[in-house]
């Protein structure tokens, strides 16, 4: 815990410094951040009043890992105050620092994400040079950051063992990232996170609590160490090898007196 807030705390100078320099006049940009680092960086945004110059981009618009660029006054007065990083980069003559890439897999095995990221890894690249990687089959795209698209495509590639063949693409407008859920449809005696947790894994409601207790629940991305602290919902839970969940609603309640819980758990 205490390596990854130094990190974080690197991150958020290195923040500070790019939005300095975005006010006097130059765009700049970060690596890929995860939610968490991406929370964290927008929350330091709106203590310096500067959080009207930054957006987060992916690659698409349901992207997970993004990185955070931050806009000069030029770019921000040719466009909507609203207007998406994709426009203001466009509008400002920058090109995007994003790039899609389709891998496509010989198919002599199954492949997975871990697979894939694993073996991108292993060429030495860096986790925040890549972005979201969405699987279509053995097929994947790969957000990553456009300086290491040379590299990627000089080398030869293997997935899992697989050989691959990289290209360039361009993503529809519909882009979605490929991620599929699956429904949870449960009642829990309270709010507390310990019981939402039990729900969620079918772990008991003791083992749920040391879970929590050790390090192994995080609520939107930032750890949670209270088995008795009811989470905001809606909000994003996530439980070390049990797997990520979107917790959707707490609804009315049962004839029992237990409370609807409805959520989803990323597949």
């Amino acid at each position: 815990m205490e390596h990854n807030n130094e990190q974080l705390h690197r991150l958020l100078s290195r923040v500070e410094e790019l939005c300095d320099r975005a006010v006097r006049g130059r765009l700049t940009c970060t690596d890929f951040l995860t939610p968490r680092e991406q929370k964290h960086a927008m929350a330091t945004l709106r203590r310096m009043g500067q959080a009207h110059r930054a957006r987060l981009h992916g690659g698409y618009a349901s992207a997970e890992r993004c990185c955070l660029v931050l806009f000069p006054d030029y770019a921000l007065d040719a466009c909507d105050e609203d207007a998406d990083a994709a426009t203001l980069l466009a509008m400002a003559g920058e090109d995007d620092p994003i790039t899609a890439l389709h891998f496509r897999a010989g198919g002599y095995r199954t492949l997975t994400h871990r697979d894939y990221l694993g073996s991108l890894l292993s060429l030495g690249l860096e986790r925040d040079v890549l972005g979201d990687i969405a699987l279509d089959g053995n097929d994947a795209t790969v957000l990553c950051l456009g300086r290491i698209v040379p590299f990627l495509q000089s080398e030869e590639v293997r997935i899992g063992g697989d050989v691959v063949r990289v290209s360039e693409t361009l993503l529809p407008p519909d882009f979605d990232g490929g991620r599929t859920f699956a429904p949870i449809r449960d009642t829990v005696a309270s709010a507390r996170l310990d019981c939402i947790v039990a729900a969620l894994t079918n772990l008991s409601r003791e083992a749920a609590q040391d879970a929590i207790r050790d390090g192994l629940v995080e609520v939107d991305y930032e750890p949670e160490l209270r088995p008795d602290r009811p989470p905001d919902i809606p909000c994003t839970l996530s439980v070390r090898g049990k797997g990520k969940f979107i917790v959707r609603e707490l609804g009315d309640t049962t004839r029992k007196g237990r409370i609807r819980l409805f959520a989803d758990k990323y597949v």
